[in-house]
């Protein structure tokens, strides 16, 4: 409703700045040929002005329009008073013409930032609702912290073990300045795959960043932790794994970090938790 409020404030500003400028027209056509110079002056310095203001400067375009009108008026009453000329029916529109674009300015101005204010705002939420990473197709990591917090509940209840573990790419900055934008991102497309169909049905695999580092939630202890690590590995440095991205005998090489879930140590904490698990990258060498 705010949306189509502030598009039709805006189409009127755009309507009434259509019918200023016919009526420049129209004046110009109807005054005498002696008074044309002092029309044309006076409408390039308010449409100079409008342009001010169309350009977000409102508040100087509304100042500067106001001052021109009490200049306009104020020229003719001397005109009339101390020359005896006489005041023409042009004279009377031409008073009102500041004004009236900057009226039509402030209305288009109006409306577009209220449909940029409501335009963002639901960009904001769209953001804030997105769970899947776009291009993976794997779950982000807002996602993550969710399921991890639901999974850690699960595990508790059940008596489970919920191990969580993060792939990333060595060397991920070179792989991104050396490939082609396509290329890589193909390579984080194949590689979150490889992640998503080396694990079980049970667990679940999540895309945490743009540089194509991977969280899994696993319902396992360490020494089950290390055989998903293990098969993961081994399918993720295949030779023809890349093939057609990393050149041929290129293996990608990866780091693993994994922890169990220690309810003493984290509580109920999981960006605690996953910043301990975080930490062990470096140690995988």
């Amino acid at each position: 409703m705010k949306n189509l409020q502030a598009t039709v404030i805006r189409d009127a500003g755009i309507t009434l700045l259509l019918l200023w400028a016919f009526a420049q027209v129209l004046m110009m056509s109807m005054a005498p040929s002696d008074a044309h110079l002092g029309y044309l002056v006076m409408i390039f310095v308010m449409d100079a002005v409008v342009l001010v203001g169309f350009s977000g400067r409102m508040s100087l375009c509304s100042v500067v329009s106001s001052m021109l009108t009490c200049v306009w008026v104020s020229y003719k009453l001397y005109a009339f008073y101390a020359m005896g000329q006489m005041i023409r029916a042009t004279d009377y529109l031409m008073a009102p013409m500041p004004l009236i674009g900057a009226a039509s300015c402030w209305l288009f101005q109006r409306g577009i930032a209220s449909i940029d204010s409501e335009n963002s705002m639901l960009r904001r939420q769209v953001e804030e609702l997105v769970l899947v990473d776009g291009v993976t197709g794997l779950y982000n990591q807002r996602a993550l912290y969710r399921d991890l917090r639901s999974l850690v509940k699960y595990g508790q209840r059940n008596h489970l073990p919920i191990s969580l573990m993060i792939v990333q790419m060595r060397y991920e900055a070179e792989l991104r300045n050396m490939l082609p934008r396509r290329q890589y991102q193909e390579l984080r497309q194949i590689m979150a795959n490889i992640v998503a169909d080396g694990v079980r049905v049970e667990d679940k695999a999540y895309c945490i960043d743009e540089h194509g580092t991977l969280a899994i939630i696993l319902t396992a202890d360490q020494a089950g932790s290390q055989f998903v690590r293990n098969r993961l590995k081994s399918a993720i440095q295949r030779d023809n794994a890349f093939e057609g991205i990393l050149d041929r005998g290129t293996k990608l090489d990866v780091r693993f970090a994994c922890k169990e879930y220690d309810e003493e140590r984290f509580g109920g904490d999981m960006m605690a938790f996953k910043s301990a698990v975080e930490s062990e990258l470096v140690y995988d060498v």
